[in-house]
């Protein structure tokens, strides 16, 4: 059995306490998520495979009331570092991955589903999510939203955000917020007023360009 620092130590047990997913602070998977399809290796402190948005909310709250920085990951094929740091890292690809729902004009699914799964599911029915990435065999909803990817099907379908109408954001203090409409997120999320004016304003103006 590997003997952990006691900082490593601390932290898994304090996060299998509110965990359910699993939780991990050995070498092993230290360096497994220590690298992605970037030249960069930035050994996390300890890395957490989510089960829930719930497990999303007791990491970043832990991870917020720690001052430990939190490294969202997907796939791992992001060539710049994306998915890499010293902190937390929260693996969406193992646990939450699924296909939620499936509507006339809209789906709603994990972060950590992969787009060619996405689309598997949704041809029976005639339709794709048209963002096209060049790794589409491993590449993540989540990861398409981060990086607002497109592809080579760029001048018929546009960007990943031409096509998303509302996200469920776990903010940095641990608070959920649907991501839809503007007017109620600054109603609710007053510390995060700002953030979300400059990205209306954003959106804005590319609509009237």
């Amino acid at each position: 059995m590997e003997l952990l620092d006691p900082e490593r130590e601390r932290i898994q047990e304090d996060l299998r306490g509110l965990i359910a997913g699993e939780v991990y602070c050995d070498d092993l998977h230290v360096q497994l998520y220590a690298s992605d399809a970037s030249i960069y290796e930035i050994r996390p402190l300890a890395v957490v495979r989510p089960r829930s948005t719930a497990d999303v909310v007791a990491g970043v709250r832990y991870a917020a009331e720690k001052r430990i920085p939190v490294h969202a990951r997907g796939a791992g094929s992001g060539v710049a570092g994306e998915s890499l740091g010293p902190g937390l890292v929260l693996d969406f690809s193992r646990h939450m991955r699924r296909v939620l729902q499936v509507e006339r004009e809209a789906v709603r699914a994990q972060p950590g589903l992969v787009h060619e799964r996405l689309n598997a599911q949704l041809r029976p029915g005639g339709r794709l999510f048209g963002p096209d990435p060049a790794n589409s065999a491993v590449t993540t909803v989540g990861g398409m939203i981060a990086i607002d990817a497109s592809g080579s099907r760029w001048l018929k379908y546009g960007s990943v955000r031409r096509h998303v109408l509302g996200l469920q954001v776990v903010l940095a203090d641990g608070q959920v917020a649907e991501q839809g409409s503007h007017d109620a997120l600054l109603a609710r999320n007053g510390r995060y007023a700002e953030l979300f004016r400059l990205q209306a304003d954003r959106f804005t103006d590319e609509l009237i360009a």
